[in-house]
C-alpha cells in the first residue's frame, strides 16, 4: 500500500515537472506570438512546419512527429526583427494570398486563436516577394542539422 501510495506521488511529480518545462514555452501551448512556415505537399504528401516562439525558442515538427522538437533559442534582438519584419514589412494580418499546390509553402502568424496565414506553391499564382524573402530569411536562421 505504502509502495502504491510513494509511486502515485512519483508519478504525479514527474507530471508536473513535464508541464512545468513544456506548458507555457511549448508550441501548442504558448499564448504569445508564434511564426510558424512549412512546407509540404507533393507525391508523399509529407510536412515539415517549424515554429518561432515570441521568447526565442525555436521548434521543428515533421509529419512522423507527434511533437514539436527543441532546435535552440535566438536572442532576443533577432527574435523581435524576425517578428516586425513579419507584421510591419510582410503586413501578414492584412495580406490575402492561399494559393497552394500540389507542392506548398506557407507563413503564419499565430497568438492565442488568432491566426493569418500565407500560402503558395500554384506556379501560375506567384506570391508575394516580401514573403518568399522571410520565408528563405527564417529558415536560414535554422540550426544546420549535425552529422
Amino acid at each position: 500500500m505504502l509502495k502504491t501510495f510513494i509511486l502515485g506521488w512519483i508519478i504525479l511529480a514527474a507530471t508536473g515537472l513535464c508541464r512545468a518545462q513544456t506548458g507555457s514555452s511549448y508550441p501548442y501551448t504558448y499564448k504569445n506570438r508564434q511564426i510558424l512556415i512549412g512546407q509540404g505537399g507533393g507525391i508523399t504528401g509529407a510536412s515539415k512546419i517549424y515554429c518561432w516562439l515570441e521568447n526565442g525558442y525555436l521548434y521543428v515538427k515533421s509529419d512522423n512527429d507527434s511533437l514539436y522538437t527543441r532546435l535552440g533559442r535566438k536572442p532576443a534582438a533577432t527574435t523581435r526583427r524576425f517578428f516586425n519584419e513579419l507584421e510591419k514589412t510582410c503586413r501578414i494580418k492584412t495580406t490575402r494570398f492561399n494559393q497552394p499546390g500540389n507542392r506548398y509553402q506557407f507563413v503564419s502568424w499565430k497568438k492565442n486563436q488568432q491566426e493569418f496565414t500565407v500560402s503558395w506553391g500554384d506556379p501560375r499564382q506567384p506570391p508575394p516577394a516580401r514573403f518568399v524573402t522571410f520565408y528563405q530569411s527564417f529558415l536560414a536562421q535554422m540550426p544546420k542539422p549535425k552529422h
